[in-house]
């Protein structure tokens, strides 16, 4: 990392710049893969050949959502008129792609002012579109800051169970080992051995320590030594990764409140940064996500993975129109280079199709 140039203190700002995993065998393709060979193989995956550029991944996996919403509005608006009839299929379908009432509303109302009455195009339509829904995501971009005020700035990541939370972490530890900064990650989601196992792969390919103890051990004894660890070994992250079992309010609310308790009798104003990774593939139900974990983990950021193909993107402007919380990143796949700081322009045009099209 010593060729790396040093960039503003805490900020998730670095482009990754498709990292290649380390030279090795291929797997014996007789024998089951293990827990430990699947993280491996996760967090060292490169594609063969050139990856196409990060704006067209994107939209490739926003493609769900923006088909949706660009064959619609051609079916809307095919030589027609912007009349009442018109403007309320538009709301409904945008309604349908997640995009939430306040968002839909506001789009229509900003084409009836000029349009009402008027033949208006379907590219018209989409440029109105992605200029609304940047407006509302534009003021949640917001990077990943670091307090160089705390040392170490702890950052305590929640989620439910698959939402590519304990791969994020690895990431972020890349990425904040990139900008010079010296990271220790604890392995929190005491519940699930695969997740202790996949945080240490994380760890080792990112260049990060990790505080891990038995499958089944206190959480928050955990967070407390390794934030004791992260103090006498002059780290300046601490990032923890957490259980995710969304099933039982009341188990997560203790859990969490306990690690936080446990952390506080060290560093009172832990910790720093509460971050709710969502899973983009689940539509509506990342919106219940946030509103769980807002008022049991008071969550301060987000970020959205698995932007790949599948994913029901809308509901990030929902989220953002709803609780106005700042949106730091988004992953469009499980590679070391594939989380990127997130931009409302970009991903405004990615989903209404606003771009010239893929080749």
């Amino acid at each position: 990392m010593s060729d790396q140039q040093p960039q503003k203190p805490g900020l998730l700002s670095r482009m990754f710049t498709g990292a290649t995993s380390p030279g090795g065998d291929d797997e014996t393709k007789n024998q089951p893969e293990t827990e430990l060979e699947s993280a491996k193989k996760k967090a060292t995956s490169s594609a063969p050949g050139p990856k196409p550029g990060w704006f067209d991944r994107l939209r490739s996996g926003l493609s769900k959502t923006s088909s949706r919403l660009t064959d619609g509005i051609a079916d809307v608006f095919n030589k027609r008129k912007l009349d009442a009839e018109a403007i309320e299929e538009l709301e409904d379908l945008l309604i349908q792609a997640d995009l939430g009432l306040e968002t839909a509303t506001a789009i229509t109302d900003a084409l009836a002012a000029d349009r009402y009455d008027k033949e208006i195009s379907p590219e018209e339509v989409r440029s109105v579109l992605a200029g609304e829904v940047a407006r509302v995501l534009e003021p949640v971009a917001e990077p990943l800051e670091i307090d160089p005020g705390h040392k170490p700035h702890v950052i305590m990541m929640v989620g439910v169970n698959g939402t590519g939370k304990t791969t994020t972490i690895g990431k972020l530890a890349h990425s904040f080992r990139g900008d010079g900064h010296k990271v220790l990650l604890a392995a929190g989601d005491t519940f699930r051995a695969a997740a202790i196992d996949q945080l240490k792969v994380w760890g080792e390919r990112a260049g990060a320590p990790v505080v891990a103890r038995a499958a089944g051990s206190d959480a928050a004894g955990l967070a407390f030594d390794a934030l004791q660890q992260a103090k006498a070994d002059g780290a300046n992250i601490l990032m923890i990764d957490t259980a995710g079992r969304l099933h039982n309010k009341a188990d997560l609310m203790a859990e969490l409140e306990k690690i936080v308790r446990v952390i506080r009798k060290l560093d009172a104003s832990a910790p720093h940064s509460v971050i709710l990774v969502l899973d983009a593939t689940t539509g509506q139900n990342a919106m219940r996500q946030v509103e769980v974990f807002r008022s049991v983990a008071g969550v301060t950021g987000l970020v959205m993975t698995k932007l790949d193909g599948t994913a029901r993107g809308g509901i990030l402007v929902a989220i953002a129109a709803k609780h106005g919380l700042p949106v730091h990143a988004v992953g469009v796949g499980e590679g070391i280079d594939d989380l990127r700081s997130f931009d409302a322009g970009e991903f405004a045009e990615a989903i209404a199709g606003s771009r010239a099209p893929l080749a």
